[in-house]
């Protein structure tokens, strides 16, 4: 007896398998590329929330010692200076552990100069 959920049998059924099969491979391979893309943004707009929160605490810190030591505005100052430092000492830290786990192909082909012209 035949299936009644399934009219055309089970080839029908087998051809819709594969064909879903293959578009669920599509977008996963979509989906690949489209994270593989935006990585370098992410990456960015990590860095530079680091960067800038390192300093928004500095800043906050220092006026807290203004507040609490009444020396305006020195705290502030001075915060704001170690935030700085502290959010460059973390790009660095951030870009020295890029390059070491991406390292440049010494072999690619880079853009030439204007002195390595011949003409």
């Amino acid at each position: 007896m035949a299936d009644p959920r399934h009219p055309h049998g089970s080839d029908a059924l087998d051809d819709l398998a594969k064909r879903v099969a293959a578009i669920h491979q599509e977008r996963e391979n979509a989906g690949q590329k489209a994270s593989v893309d935006r990585s370098g943004m992410s990456l960015g707009l990590r860095l530079a929330s680091e960067f800038a929160s390192a300093i928004l605490v500095g800043g906050l810190l220092g006026y807290g010692v203004d507040v609490v030591l009444t020396m305006q505005p020195w705290g502030l100052l001075v915060g704001l200076a170690l935030g700085f430092v502290t959010g460059t000492v973390n790009l660095i830290r951030a870009s020295r552990q890029m390059t070491q786990a991406h390292p440049v192909d010494p072999q690619a082909s880079g853009l030439k100069d204007d002195l390595d012209e011949d003409a």
